[in-house]
């Protein structure tokens, strides 16, 4: 199983977005910062929605791999969009 978005859970705060995605009867929160949202959108929630499998490949590689923040939530940063 991996992370998927909950429908209708992906709401902007700020400068940053946050989705609620789950895993069975997990749930988990997945912040995307600033720096990692679709540039060029006049919608940002429609650009997230645009490329929502490549930001949860990305929760669900660094939920499985513990990187969760100080806050229990997996943060997503421009630096995860790069190729390594």
């Amino acid at each position: 199983m991996s992370l998927s978005t909950v429908p209708g859970k992906i709401k902007l705060y700020g400068s940053h977005a946050i989705l609620v995605m789950s895993e069975g009867g997990l749930y988990q929160t997945v912040c995307i910062s600033n720096d990692a949202m679709p540039a060029g959108e006049s919608d940002l929630v429609q650009g997230i929605i645009r490329n929502l499998r490549v930001y949860e490949g990305i929760a669900d590689r660094k939920f499985a791999d513990g990187q969760l923040a100080y806050d229990g939530r997996v943060w997503i940063t421009s630096s995860d969009l790069m190729p390594h």
